[in-house]
C-alpha cells in the first residue's frame, strides 16, 4: 500500500509542530511575572508534549517507510527572546490555533498515524480551551 499522502501529511504536521512559537520558547528565554505564572505552567507542558508530539510523528513517518523532513524555523517567531511571556501570550494563542487548524485538516489513512492525529489534535484543543479560559479578553481572531 502507498502510503506517499500519509507520509507527506504527518510531515505538514511535523514541521508545524517544529516550526510553533511554544518550541521556541524553549531557548528564548521569555521573562515570566508574578500575573503569567499560570501562562508559564501551560507552555511548560505545551512544551513537553510539542517535544512528545515530534517524536510520535517522525516514528509514525518512519513505521509507514518515510522519511521525515529536516526541522525548519519561520523568522516569524525568532524575535521571541527577553520578552515577557504575557506579551507573547496572543501571538501563542494565534499560534495553537493555527494548530488547531492545521490538524483538523489533516487526512490520514493509516489508522495508528490517524490516532497520533487525533491525540495531538485533543492537546492541542485542550490547550487552546485553557488558554482561552486565562485570556478571555483577547480577540477571538487574533493571528
Amino acid at each position: 500500500m502507498n502510503h506517499q499522502a500519509d507520509i507527506d501529511t504527518l510531515n505538514a504536521l511535523l514541521a508545524a509542530e517544529y516550526g510553533s512559537l511554544v518550541h521556541r520558547l524553549a531557548e528564548a528565554g521569555a521573562h515570566v511575572t508574578w500575573p503569567a505564572a499560570g501562562d508559564h505552567q501551560i507552555v511548560q507542558q505545551m512544551l513537553r508534549e510539542t517535544q512528545a508530539h515530534q517524536a510520535a510523528l517522525a516514528e509514525a513517518i518512519l513505521r509507514l517507510r518515510g522519511a521525515p523532513r529536516p526541522p525548519t524555523y519561520p523568522t516569524s517567531v525568532g524575535g521571541v527572546h527577553y520578552l515577557k511571556l504575557s506579551f507573547l501570550m496572543p501571538q501563542v494563542i494565534a499560534n495553537v490555533r493555527n494548530l488547531v487548524r492545521l490538524y483538523e485538516a489533516a487526512r490520514v489513512v493509516d489508522k495508528a498515524a490517524a490516532q497520533v492525529v487525533r491525540r495531538h489534535l485533543d492537546d492541542h484543543r485542550r490547550h487552546l480551551t485553557e488558554l482561552e479560559r486565562l485570556h478571555a479578553t483577547l480577540p477571538r481572531q487574533a493571528s
